[in-house]
């Protein structure tokens, strides 16, 4: 009975480091995207995709390595349930398609997007610097979900449970401040989306799946509006 005991408090304390571990690094990669996003305007698109790459992919990855003995996989970084994987993709996407169509009608969002926009570039638009784009940022999307739906979702989890998906969701959603308003508000239920099917399927595949195809689908959409012509 000792035995045990000593064995479940060591257990406790272990989890209680991780959670502390998860929370500051969380903390940590949170300010410095909101760092790179809001005060330190990138002088290339190039730049904001390798900085924010480094923050959400790599600091959490280190920290995995150099903090636990867990591994990668545990934290989502696997290939999940696949039946259930093709079952939430598909699904979520054809459930947010609707949306998209009609978003992308507001005058909110012709403003804003296609996204591209937002970035310096080196020359006007072209078609072959918009697959360019939207290639590019794919890898900034595999990193963002990496970070909520992979590190702080199942870091946190190992700790809080399913309490997990409101933190991850919450800072999610912050991290959307400054897009057209019904992108921002809706953000944090796509968080809690996002979250509970990767927990479902045990890996954030899906939802960086579902998230790049949304982002791209959302700009042909908006451009479509427009008869296809790029805007400047």
């Amino acid at each position: 009975m000792p035995h045990q005991l000593g064995e479940r408090r060591s257990w406790t304390l272990e989890r209680r480091g991780e959670f502390a571990i998860t929370s500051a690094v969380g903390a940590a990669v949170c300010a410095g995207v909101a760092l790179v996003q809001y005060r330190w305007p990138c002088r290339s698109y190039e730049q904001y995709i390798v900085l924010n790459v480094a923050l959400l992919l790599w600091v959490p990855l280190l920290a995995i390595m150099l903090t636990t003995r867990a591994q990668p996989s545990e934290y989502g970084l696997a290939r999940g349930d696949e039946r259930l994987s093709r079952v939430y993709g598909w699904g979520l996407f054809a459930a947010v398609l609707p949306v998209l169509v009609v978003g992308a009608h507001l005058p909110s969002s012709r403003a804003y997007y296609p996204l591209y926009r937002q970035f310096p570039r080196p020359g006007p638009a072209t078609w072959h610097y918009l697959i360019y784009f939207e290639a590019v940022y794919g890898l900034y999307l595999f990193s963002w979900e990496w970070f909520f739906r992979g590190y702080l979702l199942f870091g946190l989890s190992r700790s809080i449970g399913g309490m997990a998906l409101f933190p991850q969701a919450v800072l999610f959603g912050l991290l959307h401040y400054g897009k057209p308003w019904p992108e921002f508000a809706s953000s944090f239920v796509t968080g809690l989306v996002l979250g509970f099917t990767a927990m479902r399927v045990g890996s954030f595949f899906p939802g960086f799946v579902v998230h790049w195809a949304a982002a791209t689908a959302y700009d042909l959409l908006v451009l479509a509006g427009v008869g296809f012509r790029l805007p400047p």
